[in-house]
């Protein structure tokens, strides 16, 4: 009997580890919502966020709410205050996840908008995607939210920048950010002295900075 105890409870401390909570990842500048478990990139999804005047919000945060086919109030910001039911005019499409109050990630009736900065905050995600997304994720899975737009990638004994839209004008993206951003690749790779910060018509292509000594 003991041994079939202690075989349950070591089954289950596997199952556990096994099936860790997922995580939800989303630099903003991106346009792109991961999933990772274990930090296991399991599932990727273009999204629609936040425009410069009503951003997504940074941080870390938890889903603390979800809802299947949701009815949306319009906010403060609309004179006709009538609730949408769902269907097919519902701009929160067929799911609700909520992880800050007003800020959640949500279906769309608006599919063309998906890729770009245009919501009220929210993340917005195809329909299709969200209902994906909302059977993997449960109350209490982590949201972390950054905001980078440089980013450096090791591949083929070199370092690569890519150089990302600076959609809420942080104007963070300098040689010297760069820099700092380098120091750990330093000991096994040169920097490339001759290298310029490039021009806005370089933004999304990567670019090689850094090669091996």
């Amino acid at each position: 009997m003991k041994i079939l105890i202690i075989v349950t409870l070591l089954l289950s401390c596997f199952q556990s580890a096994a099936w860790a909570t997922p995580e939800i990842r989303l630099n903003i500048p991106e346009l792109v919502l991961r999933l990772y478990d274990n930090d296991e990139l399991l599932k990727q999804y273009p999204v629609a966020l936040g425009t410069a005047y009503e951003r997504t919000p940074v941080g870390n945060y938890k889903i603390f709410y979800k809802e299947k086919d949701p009815t949306w109030i319009p906010g403060s910001g609309f004179s006709d205050k009538t609730p949408v039911p769902p269907g097919a005019d519902n701009p929160l499409g067929s799911r609700w996840m909520e992880f800050s109050p007003a800020y959640g990630i949500h279906g769309t009736n608006k599919d063309w908008d998906i890729e770009y900065p245009v919501s009220g905050g929210c993340i917005r995600m195809h329909n299709a995607d969200v209902e994906e997304l909302y059977q993997l994720v449960d109350i209490g899975t982590p949201v972390t939210l950054t905001y980078q737009t440089l980013l450096l990638k090791e591949r083929d004994k070199s370092i690569y920048l890519t150089i990302l839209p600076d959609i809420y004008n942080h104007k963070d993206g300098n040689k010297e950010k760069v820099l700092e951003l380098f120091k750990p690749y330093a000991k096994k790779y040169k920097f490339l002295t001759d290298w310029e910060f490039p021009n806005d018509h370089l933004v999304g292509h990567e670019i090689k900075i850094g090669v091996i000594k």
